[in-house]
């Protein structure tokens, strides 16, 4: 009888080199940044592969069993902390009031608004995007980003624009700088560059000098405010999308350019 094929073990996501993908400085040692942040809702117990697998259908990767989450050791401490104390807390209040609402009896219309805060959303998403990646590189969105995270004084690049809808799945999709059809089924259109990070109960999708993309909304109109500032957030319960968009290339609806940092995707369900 012959013996299963051994499959390999999907690799934890550590920076090599030691440079902090925020600072730029090198430590002895990185800390380990939780994307999404941990005090967000989806179930922390999980299974971890890259997206990559997925997307190609091989299963010759076994997952990585996680009892924390999905985290990426590729930022220092000083820096860790100050994303979670001047930006995650608007993310997460955010994804729980959306939750809370979501899960409650309650008959939502197909649209309402919730009061937050915008921009330390963005920063919140922008810094975690950053560290979702464990390659030293030169990245134009990086470079732009960086300095607003660094420095909450500093307003967000206008060049920088934030989309974002509901989405109600328990996976969480990761996916950094990959080039896209700006317009979809419209394959000779420009290519602009995405990244993605998508956990129950929004999504979120980043782009460089591209303000419009598939009837999305756009957090762009809150970028000069301070981190302080409350808005109401439109929140669009018609507009929901198949949990593998955009990234699912079928037909010739799409398809994706990826690089190195494709590597760094990440597909994780749940641990039934």
């Amino acid at each position: 009888m012959k013996n299963k094929k051994q499959k390999h073990r999907v690799k934890k996501f550590i920076k090599q080199d030691k440079y902090c993908n925020i600072c730029e400085q090198k430590h002895d040692k990185l800390s380990a940044d939780h994307v999404p942040p941990k005090s967000c809702p989806p179930k922390k117990e999980r299974f971890i592969s890259q997206l990559r697998y997925k997307l190609l259908g091989d299963s010759s990767f076994q997952l990585r069993i996680s009892q924390s989450g999905v985290k990426y050791e590729t930022i220092c401490n000083q820096c860790n902390n100050n994303l979670g104390s001047k930006y995650d807390w608007a993310l997460v209040d955010l994804s729980k009031k959306i939750e809370s609402l979501t899960n409650s009896n309650i008959i939502l219309p197909d649209s309402f608004e919730i009061e937050c805060y915008p921009n330390a959303i963005i920063r919140s998403v922008l810094g975690h995007l950053l560290a979702a990646k464990t390659i030293t590189d030169k990245s134009i969105i990086d470079s732009l980003i960086r300095p607003c995270i660094l420095d909450e004084s500093i307003p967000i690049d206008k060049n920088i624009h934030v989309f974002y809808w509901i989405y109600p799945y328990d996976k969480i999709i990761i996916l950094r700088d990959v080039g896209m059809p700006s317009i979809r089924n419209k394959l000779t259109s420009e290519i602009c560059i995405f990244s993605i990070i998508k956990f129950f109960p929004i999504a979120f999708l980043v782009t460089y000098q591209l303000d419009k993309y598939e009837n999305l909304q756009n957090l762009y109109q809150f970028n000069n405010l301070s981190i302080k500032d409350k808005a109401n957030l439109q929140i669009n319960l018609k507009n929901i999308k198949k949990a593998t968009w955009p990234e699912e290339c079928i037909g010739f609806e799409n398809f994706l350019l990826i690089g190195q940092s494709f590597d760094d995707s990440v597909y994780s369900v749940p641990r039934k």
